[in-house]
């Protein structure tokens, strides 16, 4: 009884550190899918995203980090367990509103061109209000979305269906030194990819830990 109850304590344990791991927040980068410039693939390139919870929502913040002029100047979201738009939050030199009082395209540019099909609904996207590159995400600003999720969901949920696609987010960047824009996706930074892979694998080998012993 008492190797049962060092097996639960180490068990819960280690269910605990995985759980506070994966579902305090996720960092995430983008990859590009366009080629209209030369500067989609340049190393300056550094945008970013940070998501997080709050209660009953999750935040999805954006940094523009590049080493170059450029401006993030539509955010869309397909799919998973977003409700709707709870608020924004714009940082310094930025004015985002919801895609359904801005101007600018419905969905992500090329993004048809996916498999899947990118599709978003101008109410899961927000753009900045005109002019698109002033007040969008420039070098060295951000801005932030929240979203209510639907009914039980959780920052888990989220961070899962962005690991496996069930999420997507998709970004359009313009204003490049050499006139081009390019559309990316939102993918997970090695460490965070790492840490939800390590989360899954630590539940489920508690899980056979359990079955093994019974409990």
């Amino acid at each position: 009884m008492k190797c049962k109850g060092r097996i639960l304590t180490v068990i819960a344990a280690v269910v605990a550190l995985s759980v506070c791991c994966t579902a305090q927040a996720g960092i995430y980068s983008f990859d590009v899918f366009t080629a209209n410039g030369i500067y989609g693939d340049n190393p300056g390139l550094n945008l970013r995203a940070e998501v997080f919870n709050g209660d009953g929502t999750a935040t999805f913040k954006f940094y523009n980090d590049s080493l170059f002029d450029c401006s993030v100047t539509q955010i869309f979201f397909d799919d998973g367990t977003l409700l709707g738009i709870s608020s924004l939050e714009n940082g310094p030199g930025t004015d985002f509103g919801t895609g359904e009082v801005t101007p600018g395209p419905g969905n992500l540019p090329s993004g048809e061109n996916l498999t899947p099909d990118f599709v978003a609904d101008r109410e899961f996207s927000i753009a900045p209000f005109p002019p698109s590159s002033g007040n969008g995400i420039e070098t060295g600003e951000w801005a932030s979305v929240t979203f209510d999720l639907i009914n039980g969901g959780t920052l888990q949920d989220v961070l899962d269906e962005l690991a496996n696609g069930e999420l997507r987010v998709g970004i359009h960047i313009q204003s490049f030194p050499d006139g081009s824009s390019e559309s990316a996706l939102m993918v997970p930074e090695p460490a965070t990819a790492l840490t939800l892979a390590m989360g899954g694998l630590l539940i489920a080998g508690s899980r056979r830990i359990r079955k093994s012993y019974g409990l």
